[in-house]
């Protein structure tokens, strides 16, 4: 799978989405960590502020202190993180240990009630960042009630840790969350793209001649180029049916003419012209032998085009060479036949007589005393391959595999147009399969057909067809 492939460009931009959706999520958790962790803090301020509200007074001197103190050990530590002061009209009077010498900024600047919380980001001792929060009330005294401001404040760099641990803690969980994300989405792209290898089957069983249609139920969205594809297959076969019928008729119109100069080279031999009418009867001969391959051709282009009839490749083999045994009475010739009880392949019936009839008739017709037929299953179910042998003089050492060419032949001396090693070639390669030609062991001429797998049946598969 390649980002290239329709599959592979979801599944990239999914993950790169769902990557992207990840990092924004982190980004946002811990913006949301941060903001609870400082909600926190103000709380855990606003605690202690609450103690120094509630301990703070003012004497009949007029000075400030303070019943009870905060008990957090941080406030009695030089820089501990924790700070508070107190004071009036801008001045700082009581002040935490953690503070040693110096002083908080007052935040009454600020356009705020004074009776109001003042939560803010302060610089603190040492340049540290401090979240800090200020309240003001009235306390009686002798004098009148008196404004005492208070601010507490608390070290940022206490809140990191807990900010950072929140957030190491939901990261496994946006990785879990994420590898999850990218199995669904390769599970829906498997679901989602599923009708696509529907229609690749369906093609293939066309391909295969199982089928002459792509059938099936497809989404709305693939369902118009399956409807665009049967209409093309439909109308291929039309074109090739058509093409056939018109072969036919050319065939049948031909008949007359050639059956007029058969006539006329009869008269010519009874006139004593017999060489004249040899070289018309010569030709007529290979006329005809032309318009049966054609006819052959045109007939294997059909086959290759739709399903094709089924067939028990070892009983119609017996059958052939029961007629060639019969055509072979008065030569003697011995033929061997070895192949399984059964073979079913998908292949129509009279182009499989046309291979084999031609195949063995040509080693009927060169055979010195045998032919040998041996049908079988190639090695790692690689096909199936018919291998006819016989004992003639087979090819010369100098011969080409060219001599299939059109009406090209070994020797003149054997009756014959030259065409049978042709159409059988042409009807083989129809069915995707190879004819190769060889020295037999016997001494003459080895013919091997090898057809592909997808040709073969089983028992079942055949009688349901």
């Amino acid at each position: 799978m390649t980002p290239f492939s329709l599959r592979g460009r979801l599944l990239l931009g999914s993950v790169v989405a769902i990557i992207v959706a990840t990092f924004l999520a982190g980004v946002g958790i811990n913006a949301i960590s941060g903001l609870a962790v400082r909600a926190l803090a103000l709380s855990e301020i606003d605690e202690e502020l609450r103690v120094l509200l509630a301990a703070v007074d003012i004497n009949s001197s007029n000075q400030l202190f303070l019943d009870d103190t905060p008990t957090d050990p941080r406030f009695g530590i030089p820089n501990g993180g924790f700070y508070w002061q107190i004071g009036r009209n801008g001045n700082v009077e009581l002040r935490s240990q953690s503070l040693w010498e110096q002083n908080l900024p007052w935040l009454r600047s600020r356009s705020r009630p004074r009776d109001a919380d003042r939560a803010t980001d302060m610089k603190g001792p040492n340049g540290s960042h401090l979240l800090a929060v200020e309240r003001s009330i009235s306390i009686p005294s002798a004098s009148g009630d008196q404004i005492v401001d208070i601010v507490m404040a608390l070290d940022n760099s206490e809140l990191a840790p807990a900010r950072w641990r929140f957030f190491y803690a939901m990261a496994p969980s946006l990785g879990v969350l994420s590898v999850a994300l990218i199995a669904a989405v390769m599970a829906f792209l498997r679901y989602g793209l599923r009708p696509l290898n529907d229609l690749r089957t369906a093609l293939m069983a066309v391909q295969e001649r199982s089928a002459r249609k792509i059938t099936g139920q497809f989404p709305r969205e693939v369902q118009p180029l399956v409807d665009d594809l049967n209409g093309l297959l439909a109308s291929r076969e039309t074109q090739l049916t058509q093409a056939r019928a018109r072969a036919g008729d050319l065939a049948h119109g031909l008949k007359t003419p050639l059956a007029a100069l058969e006539a006329t080279a009869r008269i010519l031999s009874e006139e004593g012209m017999s060489e004249r009418a040899a070289a018309i009867q010569t030709e007529v001969s290979r006329m005809e032998a032309q318009i049966k391959r054609t006819l052959a051709q045109t007939r294997a282009s059909l086959a290759a085009a739709h399903t094709v009839g089924v067939l028990n490749a070892s009983a119609d083999l017996q059958k052939i060479i029961s007629v060639m045994r019969r055509l072979s009475v008065e030569r003697e010739i011995e033929f061997d036949l070895v192949a399984p009880g059964e073979m079913w392949l998908a292949i129509d019936e009279a182009d499989f007589a046309d291979i084999t009839g031609n195949l063995i008739d040509n080693a009927r017709k060169w055979a010195a005393g045998r032919v040998k037929v041996r049908l079988s299953l190639l090695p790692e179910h690689e096909g199936v391959e018919l291998l006819i042998e016989d004992d003639g003089s087979g090819l010369p050492e100098d011969a080409e595999i060219a001599f299939i060419r059109r009406g090209r032949r070994l020797d003149e001396s054997v009756a014959g147009t030259g065409f049978g090693l042709a159409i059988a070639k042409d009807l083989v390669e129809a069915y995707d399969g190879k004819l190769t030609l060889a020295r037999s062991g016997l001494g003459g001429l080895s013919v091997t057909v090898s057809l592909p797998m997808r040709l073969i049946k089983d028992r079942q598969a055949a009688l349901e067809e």
